[in-house]
């Protein structure tokens, strides 16, 4: 039971996690606890609030995925080293001051969407990877101070499973594992499509993208 309370928190930490962390053996806090303190949702402020320029239409290929699409392996900036898939056909075309974006609006480019845009959002505090919304502000606030670097030491993106999409909507389960562990789970996360941005973003309307621990992962597109 230890064990398994340890994966999902190592999986699951990183979508801004309302439980409290033991604080680490030896260090002596001073001041008073910040995690006590009440937190507001965050507003975005002006500079954060600007609509990203438009992205180019990209010409990609619609249909959905029965294999991993052709991809490299690129480390995301400021996550330690944490790789992500990436397509120049699918996306993201732009990388630029930790807001990596621009999918194709296709099922595939939904799936490289997923992963990064959460990234995006929960490693380089990028409002604009998701849909505006209450969630997204709480979201954002609860990981107020967090570090990425820590949550995602030694965990591995492996997979993708397309569980419905369209032009204007897809939900994608990103399969990530530890290795060490030999835990693996996916998040759940929906995406709906931006006109203004001509781009996919999340929708964290509800909270918390759903995360479950797999047993079995046959199921999903593996990333090889």
């Amino acid at each position: 039971m230890v064990i398994l309370v340890v994966i999902v928190g190592l999986l699951t930490i990183p979508t801004g996690s309302n439980e409290a962390e033991e604080p680490d053996e030896g260090l002596n806090a001073e001041g008073p606890d910040p995690s006590a303190q009440p937190v507001e949702p965050e507003e975005p402020s002006e500079t954060d609030g600007e609509t990203p320029e438009r992205c180019e239409d990209m010409d990609a290929d619609d249909s959905f995925p029965t294999e991993a699409p052709e991809f490299t392996w690129e480390d995301f900036e400021g996550s330690g080293g944490f790789a992500v898939p990436v397509s120049e056909e699918h996306g993201p075309a732009v990388q630029e001051d930790g807001f990596w974006r621009c999918f194709s609006q296709t099922p595939s480019g939904a799936a490289f969407a997923a992963q990064i845009l959460f990234l995006d959002f929960v490693v380089s505090r990028e409002y604009e990877a998701a849909i505006d919304s209450p969630g997204a502000r709480e979201i954002l606030a609860q990981g107020e101070g967090d570090d990425p670097e820590e949550y995602y030491d030694g965990v591995l993106v492996r997979g993708f499973r397309i569980v419905d999409s369209s032009d204007e909507e897809a939900t994608v389960q990103v399969w990530q594992s530890v290795p060490e562990m030999s835990a693996d789970g996916a998040y759940e996360l929906t995406l709906l499509w931006d006109e203004e941005a001509n781009d996919w973003r999340l929708d964290l309307a509800s909270g918390d993208a759903p995360f479950t621990m797999l047993d079995n992962t046959a199921d999903f597109t593996e990333w090889r």
